[in-house]
């Protein structure tokens, strides 16, 4: 059998005015056409290395642990609130909604 054949993605280009996603800059959209590198690439680590360094500039901290954490909303909200609340610590939750609600319970 034969497998189908299909034609480059060409998507045309618009304007994102939603919550997202939303514009990447150009220069983004020509590091995401770069070749990819593994994660134990000495590259990589260079790489690493430098975002470590503009991300405690953009959080004005001399914190050695500054790393970016990729995940979903409900794991960005589960890391700050281990990183701000201990056990026993009185938190306001305030509800309108299933992410309030999800907070809470995090919490």
């Amino acid at each position: 059998m034969n497998a189908p054949k299909f034609k480059d993605l060409d998507t045309p280009t618009r304007i994102l005015l939603g919550p997202g996603p939303g514009m990447p800059h150009p220069r983004v959209l020509r590091v995401l056409s770069a070749p990819t590198l593994g994660h134990l690439d000495p590259e990589m680590y260079k790489i690493l290395k430098e975002e470590q360094e503009l991300l405690r500039y953009v959080f004005q901290t001399h914190n050695a642990w500054t790393f970016v954490l990729s995940g979903t909303g409900t794991a960005g909200m589960e890391t700050s609130l281990t990183n701000l609340i201990e056990p026993g610590d009185a938190v306001l939750a305030c509800i309108c909604g299933y992410f309030g609600a999800r907070l809470a319970e995090i919490a």
